[in-house]
């Protein structure tokens, strides 16, 4: 399908593109209960859509204590989590790329009108992590990341003008494209004026990812075919 314009394609990672299989939880749990020096429970925060410096601090409410606590705050508990991440990812057994991802990034990268990069409220460091595993990295040259802002909302504008840069072409709202497994992903899409490409890949249930309105709304990304026409449509 031919297009006449850029179209900026930004991904989501966790659920969207890969099943995590709870890496990032252990990981990030493990990270603030080595920075508190006592034992953190995650078990009531729910971590889908929402940027790591949000996940951190709602676990850390969750157990009474805020990131002005630790000893380095944030910071130090992003550098002890980097390398549990690590460790978790190799150690899965189930920590693996949703059907029809490397087909759909591969037809996309031939296609000159689609640009590709992330969203993602990973930071960045632990984005590139657990895309590392399965060689796609390079299909996204840029992105905006939970170290850029805990602000999920904020992250499209950042991601529209590092593209903007990168690819040497202005992406006006209604030219950027967010794929996501969440409502929040739909909603900083439709927050910023993006098209919102939903997939019931994730946690969120198919009714509720329906219910927050997103232009196009598929069970999985293994439909290529019709992804790219929903990416391309003018």
């Amino acid at each position: 399908m031919k297009s006449t314009r850029k179209h900026l394609v930004l991904f989501d990672i966790d659920e969207t593109m890969l099943k995590s299989d709870g890496a990032g939880r252990r990981a990030i749990t493990s990270a603030l209960s080595q920075a508190c020096g006592a034992e953190i429970d995650s078990s009531a925060v729910k971590l889908s859509g929402k940027t790591d410096p949000q996940i951190c601090r709602e676990i850390l409410e969750a157990n009474g204590l805020s990131p002005e606590e630790i000893p380095g705050g944030l910071t130090r508990v992003f550098e002890i989590y980097l390398p549990n991440l690590e460790k978790e990812i190799g150690r899965s057994q189930l920590f693996c790329l949703h059907e029809g991802v490397m087909e759909l990034l591969a037809a996309l990268a031939e296609i000159d009108s689609a640009c590709l990069g992330l969203l993602t409220g990973n930071i960045e460091p632990g984005a590139r992590a657990k895309l590392s595993p399965f060689g796609i990295n390079h299909y996204f040259p840029v992105g905006a990341y939970g170290s850029d802002s805990a602000d999920r909302m904020m992250l499209p504008a950042v991601a529209g003008l590092r593209a903007s840069k990168h690819f040497a072409t202005e992406f006006r709202p209604r030219d950027v494209v967010i794929v996501g497994d969440s409502v929040h992903d739909v909603r900083c899409a439709r927050g910023f004026g993006a098209v919102s490409i939903a997939v019931a890949t994730g946690r969120t249930s198919w009714q509720e990812i329906e219910e927050a309105g997103p232009d196009f709304l598929f069970p999985s990304l293994s439909d290529t075919e019709a992804l790219i026409q929903a990416i391309l449509a003018e």
